[in-house]
């Protein structure tokens, strides 16, 4: 290999890394906002905090419950792996919406505006028929604001949308992504947990067009 060649690899390697670099600047922002549904919160019947990113997304709800923009909190029971063999064993173990209830009644949030559905939800999917069930039996309501994180929020308002489509009523299903987590959509690549939540989002995403939506 002669100097001159090397020297020519060399300048095209920069300049690629170069070009990546400054495609990543422009499409990797656009990727990270893809995920984010963020919406002007209205006064709506009942606040739905989803299950998973720990506390984040209580405290959200709490937030929005206390500026009034709901008269109920509402999360379903979420599946916990081990909970049946702990409890076949005696062991009493809180799942994470008994974790979410407690820690919003600490906040001041009346234990009676709490409401906890039967599901041992698995998936975002269970959560939305759940509650779509429990709108079915609840007819008086039209309105449900989401709380969750922002890289689920867009997932999450689509599923919502999809499970309240045939109710025979227009549900309005409004997203606002906790205010606690601190997700960076326009440089989640510079981060490993962040990196992380966007790559797995999309797989969902996948999961849920190709699969879950016509279980």
């Amino acid at each position: 290999m002669t100097i001159n060649s090397f020297n020519r690899k060399t300048i095209y390697m920069i300049l690629l890394v170069i070009l990546i670099l400054i495609a990543g600047r422009f499409f990797m922002p656009a990727i990270g906002e893809a995920l984010v549904a963020e919406d002007e919160p209205v006064q709506s019947d009942v606040i739905v905090v989803l299950m998973g990113g720990g506390l984040d997304r209580v405290f959200g709800a709490v937030d929005l419950y206390k500026a009034g923009y709901g008269e109920k909190i509402l999360m379903v029971r979420n599946c916990q792996s081990g909970y049946n063999e702990a409890a076949a064993k005696g062991v009493k173990v809180p799942r994470e919406s008994d974790i979410a209830r407690s820690a919003a009644m600490q906040l001041n949030v009346p234990g009676a505006d709490i409401i906890i559905l039967p599901g041992d939800a698995a998936s975002t999917q269970d959560e939305a028929l759940a509650v779509r069930k429990y709108l079915e039996e609840h007819e008086k309501i039209d309105s449900l604001i989401i709380s969750t994180s922002h890289t689920h929020s867009a997932r999450a308002k689509k599923i919502f949308q999809w499970a309240c489509a045939d109710l025979g009523r227009e549900v309005s299903i409004i997203s606002c992504p906790s205010s606690y987590d601190e997700f960076d959509a326009e440089g989640w690549w510079k981060d490993r947990e962040y990196a992380s939540q966007v790559f797995f989002e999309y797989v969902k995403w996948i999961n849920f067009y190709v699969i879950d939506r016509w279980g």
